[in-house]
């Protein structure tokens, strides 16, 4: 039938409207005072992607229900716009995380990580002072501290056991000292410093049992975290690539809607 694809575009629409309305809510909410900080700093990019999925939903709802030459025109401009800016995104985003730190195994077989001699811009604006500050608060927040979970999943465990444990990039560069350093063990987050590690590691120095501070202002902790930044960037890749086919397809569907909307104008 004629109007299957306004149909369609208007049903999709639909859904994306009543999407972006908790997407702006969520986002009003994390931009309050009471809010952590780390909640604030998501707060715009919510606000403004879930305002402009709004605004862009009613435009598509209104152009293939009403059946508006105008809107659709508009609806399809935009599209245009999102689907080039969301490849071109996804490109910066692979090339800027493809130097963002290196994995190695230790002799123990942990985990490790470590800042490559050309860490690429993204990881460079990560490790900047006032970038790692906030960055780190929302690492320490009590309530969310990326260690605390692990010192009460092992408190029985030993040191030659932790290589048995699934510990995240973070965990690993943030919540123990490298394995470089000598320390003797005492619990997950608990290590005695002795003269028997290496000197040349200033993380070693930084180490401290305090669970406020830790390794968060290690060089293994930045090395962890960017790697979990560049892990996520990899896993995330292949939602991309769908999303991407799904957003070319439903373009061309919209296309459709417009020609019988020039039709019945």
């Amino acid at each position: 039938m004629p109007q299957t694809s306004n149909n369609i575009v208007g049903f999709v629409n639909l859904l994306s409207f009543l999407i972006s309305i908790p997407m702006v809510i969520v986002g009003v909410s994390m931009s309050q005072g009471s809010a952590e900080e780390c909640y604030q700093v998501m707060a715009k990019p919510m606000i403004i992607i879930g305002g402009f999925f709004m605004f862009f939903s009613l435009v598509g709802i209104i152009g293939a229900c009403c059946n508006v030459t105008f809107l659709l025109i508009v609806y399809l401009v935009l599209m245009m716009f999102a689907i080039i800016v969301g490849i071109i995104f996804s490109m910066i985003t692979m090339i800027a995380t493809s130097k963002g730190a290196e994995k190695v195994k230790t002799r123990e077989g942990y985990k490790e990580y470590r800042l490559p001699d050309d860490p690429s811009w993204l990881a460079m604006a990560i490790l900047k002072e006032n970038s790692w500050e906030s960055i780190k608060s929302c690492l320490t927040v009590p309530e969310h501290n990326v260690c605390t979970d692990l010192k009460e999943r092992q408190i029985n465990s030993t040191a030659t056991e932790l290589d048995q444990n699934e510990l995240t990039p973070i965990q690993s560069g943030c919540c123990k000292p490298p394995s470089e350093c000598g320390f003797v063990y005492g619990g997950m987050t608990t290590w005695t410093k002795n003269n028997g590690g290496s000197s040349k590691n200033n993380d070693c120095n930084l180490w401290n049992n305090d669970d406020k501070t830790l390794c968060f202002e290690c060089q293994s902790c930045k090395a962890g975290f960017i790697y979990g930044v560049k892990d996520a960037r990899r896993k995330s890749s292949v939602v991309n690539i769908v999303f991407c086919i799904f957003i070319i397809i439903f373009y061309f569907i919209s296309i459709c809607a417009l020609g019988n909307s020039a039709k019945h104008g």
